[in-house]
């Protein structure tokens, strides 16, 4: 059993991951105890394959993943109103895009040597959040791809709520 806990984002103004793996589900929370989203995830015996649901039956998110060695690509949402997800990981750094060249987002993380910590950045230099994850005999590419979908979440969620306006849960 691995798990994975930790912030995207800061301390104020950042969100917090905790999920477990087991042999075939991820499954934890994002966000607070009230303002969050559950996560339930499955992963084929292969570990090629991660698909499953993020928040409820009415206002979550279908994630739906494919693994091919070192790489992740992929959707969050559907078919019309979604985004693609694509993660590579080389040499302990794992780099790709969330969504499209303009409504989307760059992830660029560092996985520790002893692939106890992953660390980095979702976004750009002024609009993005830093990425501060822990490991425990959790697969860094599936984190990465945990975090992404973690901020690409709270990133709408914070512009439903207006221009300028940011959660915190």
């Amino acid at each position: 059993m691995g798990k994975v806990f930790g912030r995207i984002g800061g301390s104020l103004g950042g969100y917090s991951l905790e999920c477990i793996l087991e042999e075939d589900r991820i499954h934890g929370r994002l966000g607070g105890a009230v303002v969050g989203n559950d996560i339930n995830l499955w992963l084929s015996p292969e570990k090629d394959h991660l698909w499953g649901r993020i928040g409820g039956d009415v206002l979550g998110k279908d994630l739906n993943i494919a693994f091919e060695k070192n790489r992740a690509y992929g959707r969050l949402g559907g078919k019309t109103i979604g985004n693609d997800i694509s993660l590579k990981e080389t040499a302990g750094i794992i780099i790709g895009r969330v969504g499209g060249p303009v409504l989307g987002f760059s992830c660029r993380v560092r996985v520790s040597a002893d692939l106890s910590k992953l660390s980095g950045r979702l976004g750009g230099s002024f609009i993005g959040a830093n990425v501060d994850l822990t490991l425990k005999d959790f697969p860094p590419l599936i984190a990465s791809v945990m975090a992404a979908t973690v901020y690409k979440i709270y990133q709408e969620h914070s512009r439903s709520k207006g221009v300028g306006a940011k959660t915190n849960p």
